[in-house]
């Protein structure tokens, strides 16, 4: 346990100058550049089905059987399990920014050799190569999860900090509408050619989801390590000094003194007692909430098919659905969760969904009904803008948050992993039961909603409040009342000192 001592040699070493700085058009690059990873990871998800029905189309003589659709769908999820626990940890140890670049680069190869699944035209043939490298895709998805959120965090000051992490998941509702767009744009491209040709279809789809994370690999690799990696983690106070010159635009030179400070911390490992006794409740309740809402989250963007069966029309509904919900969703939570804080917002979302989602599940057989279905996009619509306005987000942003910075990324690592498991449980369950008891499978939902509700009442508010006073790894001093003085080289070089 770090005693006083150590707390006086952090503190003010750089949180101050970071969370009182002024917002800087870097926080945006930073943003758009640290989303591509989600861009990729709702592009994949959204255009999976149409990929499913094509694969069925030109291998199965019309449907895929359902082992095999399970198998596309879910084993990209699959692999963000490993991805997320093995990146996040190595987000600690080895910095954020040097393993930063390796899962975007393994988004990129993976989603380009997804769509060169060539093999022989024997359907089995294909299909393996292509969970071959869609497993591989997921790793790199669910390894830009925890460097994203952790980067982001660390980067913001504390009083827009939630509103940057929001925005940077916010790319998923882009993702969305773009998988959308280039299916529709497709599928009427192909309407009318042979199989040889439609071959080409899915793999362009799944090619394209590629392209935006390709381009921003360059400004991934040149972004600095975040400062409070390099004082908290690393203790180079000389290094620290530099990422910060390169966030604040300003020129610091700290005393080489600082660095020496640093290194007599007395720091608790994960599996500790000590960590148990400040954090085990914490870790519990982040992986729990995320687990059941993305049981809920995966499970109803297969909903929609299962109701719209021309394709066509089941993706142009959810493509209204994505601006009309999802993207509002995301940009609500973005202007309100440094308002009214990331706990309030997350049990509003989880109330919210119990209640439409009630409205599905109980007159789920008439939803079946053609006159009924738009009111079904309706409700359904109702559920994810309270998702996205809710745990979708908060879920991602509080793991950054409430943990120390030398564990950041592993547990919000651990927390993600959690959450992909219960996609997993979620897009299996749904496959196999909705033939036989969709409609309970909703009130299963329901449950799910309740559990995650309950855990959300244990967690920390985290609004407003600086990263390292949040976990008790500085002391914080009383910063200037002017932001713009808090940004000057002279504050931020007495800060290091």
């Amino acid at each position: 346990m770090a005693g006083n001592g150590s707390q006086q040699q952090l503190r003010g070493l750089h949180a101050p100058a970071l969370d009182m700085a002024r917002t800087q058009l870097y926080h945006f690059m930073a943003t758009v550049i640290a989303g591509m990873g989600f861009f990729t990871d709702a592009y994949d998800l959204f255009s999976i089905s149409l990929v499913a029905d094509l694969l069925g189309y030109v291998y199965y003589q019309g449907r895929l059987p359902r082992n095999v659709q399970a198998a596309v769908t879910g084993v990209t999820l699959c692999g963000t399990v490993p991805g997320q626990l093995v990146f996040g940890w190595l987000g600690d140890k080895m910095g954020r920014k040097r393993v930063y670049g390796v899962t975007l680069l393994l988004m990129v190869v993976s989603s380009l050799a997804s769509g060169l699944s060539f093999s022989t035209r024997a359907p089995a043939h294909v299909v393996a190569v292509l969970c071959f490298f869609r497993f591989w895709l997921g790793v790199g998805i669910g390894g830009d999860y925890p460097l994203s959120a952790t980067i982001m965090a660390e980067y913001a000051n504390k009083r827009t900090r939630g509103a940057f992490i929001a925005a940077c998941f916010a790319m998923q509702g882009f993702g969305n509408i773009a998988a959308g767009i280039v299916g529709i744009i497709l599928c009427t491209a192909f309407m009318n050619s042979g199989l040889s040709t439609i071959d080409y279809a899915w793999r362009i789809i799944l090619m394209l989801g590629a392209v935006p994370a390709a381009l921003t690999f360059y400004w991934r690799m040149k972004m600095p390590e975040t400062a409070r990696y390099t004082a908290l983690v690393s203790k180079n106070a000389k290094k620290a000094a530099m990422d910060m010159s390169s966030v604040l635009n300003v020129d610091i030179e700290p005393d080489d003194e600082a660095v020496g400070e640093l290194a007599s911390q007395d720091q608790y490992g994960l599996f500790s007692l000590e960590f148990l006794r400040r954090h085990g409740r914490h870790l519990l309740c982040t992986a729990v909430c995320w687990l059941v809402l993305d049981v809920t989250f995966y499970s109803l963007n297969i909903f929609m098919k299962n109701i719209f069966q021309d394709t066509r029309l089941a993706l142009a509904v959810p493509i209204a659905v994505a601006v009309c919900a999802t993207l509002p969703g995301y940009f609500l939570t973005v202007a309100f969760v440094d308002r009214v804080g990331r706990v309030r917002i997350q049990l509003m979302g989880f109330t919210m969904m119990t209640v439409f989602m009630l409205c599905l599940a109980i007159p789920y057989h008439r939803w079946h009904k053609h006159n009924n279905k738009y009111g079904f996009a309706v409700m359904y619509g109702f559920t994810l803008l309270f998702t996205n306005f809710g745990p979708n987000t908060t879920t991602f942003i509080t793991p950054a948050e409430i943990f120390p910075a030398r564990l950041r990324s592993t547990c919000h690592g651990i927390s993600g992993a959690a959450g992909k498991i219960g996609a997993v449980v979620g897009v299996f369950a749904f496959l196999y039961l909705k033939k036989h008891s969709t409609r309970n499978f909703l009130f299963v939902l329901v449950g799910c909603n309740v559990v995650g509700f309950v855990f959300t009442l244990l967690l920390p508010e985290s609004k407003g409040k600086s990263l390292e006073d949040l976990v008790g790894e500085i002391v914080e001093s009383a910063p200037p009342d002017d932001g713009h003085e808090v940004g000057s080289p002279q504050y931020v070089h007495t800060l290091l000192l």
